[in-house]
C-alpha cells in the first residue's frame, strides 16, 4: 500500500530562528482534537524542527487505524512538544501521529487546502528561483 505524504501538515522551522515577535504565552498542558483545526488557535504556532524526518511512513491503513484507536478512546502515546521563546510549539514526537489527527480533522490527505496552500508555495518559490 503506498504511503501517504502528511509532511506539509506541520510547517517545518529551525529552532535557531528568532523572531521580533513574542507570541502571548499561555499555560496549556492538553490540546483537543479542535486545537488541530486550521482555524484554531493553537496550529498556528506548531512547527516541526528541521532535523525530523519526513512524515511520509504510514500508509492509509496506518492512518485509519490510528484514527480509529483514537475515536474509540484507547490509549494514545503522548505527544511530545517543545516550547520556544518565540512561541512556538515544536513537537519533538509524535509527529506521525499529530498529522494524522491533523489530516482527519481537517479533511486534507494530501489534496485539501493546506496542501493547495503549500503547493501554491512551492510554485510560486520555484517560479523566483528560489527553489
Amino acid at each position: 500500500m503506498a504511503k501517504i505524504y502528511l509532511d506539509a501538515l506541520i510547517p517545518r522551522d529551525d529552532f535557531e530562528v528568532s523572531s521580533d515577535t513574542v507570541i502571548e504565552q499561555f499555560n496549556k498542558t492538553t490540546i483537543s482534537i479542535t486545537d488541530l483545526s486550521t482555524d484554531s488557535f493553537f496550529y498556528p504556532i506548531i512547527r516541526k524542527p528541521d532535523f525530523q524526518r519526513e512524515t511520509n511512513e504510514w500508509d492509509a491503513q496506518n492512518v485509519a487505524d490510528f484514527i480509529e484507536s483514537f475515536i474509540k478512546g484507547d490509549l494514545i502515546p503522548a505527544i511530545i512538544f517543545w516550547r520556544s521563546p518565540s512561541g512556538n510549539c515544536f513537537v519533538i514526537d509524535g509527529a506521525h501521529r499529530l498529522s494524522s489527527l491533523i489530516a482527519w480533522i481537517n479533511d486534507d490527505y494530501g489534496d485539501g487546502i493546506i496542501y493547495n496552500i503549500l503547493l501554491g508555495a512551492i510554485k510560486k518559490a520555484r517560479q523566483t528561483n528560489i527553489l
